[in-house]
């Protein structure tokens, strides 16, 4: 259940609730979702057990309103890759990943939390937090369906572009996560070898696509 929308914090309230969805995307992302307690989070944060309960109404509403922000401040920090001159298509798709990389690593907490959260998804979660997932992963694919449609001058909406976006997706998973049990490797070093690859991605689709 998502917190009260008639709740209005002031200023010093803003800056508790922060503290809040701080401590939770960092304690959800580090021991998963149910072993992040209540109690656990208030203690990280240093907020009063009452001030949690008056802004986020429970732990699904603490964790429904650390989504709906991750995903504005991820969504934010991508550059805006429409604009300046057209390049040959793997050499803009390097430079969406390339940005794509850097708003990653630098919300690693929320982008764990995310893939973990579409992988397993915790039997008490409402279906609000479903809701917010799945509009996020959504969100991603529209926005690498226009990438990779403007790289290669296709349709975004086709069936070859849509795979194609869908396939990235999973490769920017796959990689997150191994950098996640592998530190002596960086997101980028693992995504390298990706622009040049879907080209002849798109290739051998090109033949099926509708």
């Amino acid at each position: 259940m998502a917190a009260d929308p008639e709740v209005r914090p002031n200023r010093r309230g803003v800056k508790s609730r922060e503290l809040v969805l701080d401590a939770a995307e960092r304690v959800m992302a580090e021991h998963g979702y149910a072993a992040a307690t209540m109690a656990r989070v208030v203690e990280e944060a240093g907020i009063p057990m009452s001030s949690v309960y008056h802004y986020f109404g429970s732990k699904e509403g603490i964790l429904l309103a650390v989504m709906e922000r991750g995903a504005d401040r991820f969504f934010a920090d991508l550059p805006p890759w429409d604009s300046g001159q057209i390049r040959r298509p793997a050499e803009h798709l390097a430079a969406v990943l390339a940005g794509t990389v850097r708003a990653l690593e630098r919300h690693p907490h929320f982008l764990r939390l995310l893939i973990i959260l579409a992988a397993q998804p915790p039997a008490v979660a409402d279906a609000e937090v479903q809701a917010v997932i799945g509009r996020i992963r959504g969100q991603a694919l529209q926005l690498l369906r226009a990438q990779i449609g403007r790289a290669f001058g296709d349709d975004p909406h086709s069936p070859a572009t849509d795979q194609l976006a869908h396939f990235t997706l999973a490769a920017i998973d796959g990689a997150f996560l191994a950098c996640q049990a592998d530190h002596g490797i960086t997101l980028g070093q693992l995504l390298q070898p990706l622009p040049a690859a879907l080209p002849a991605a798109r290739q051998a689709l090109r033949p099926t696509a509708g």
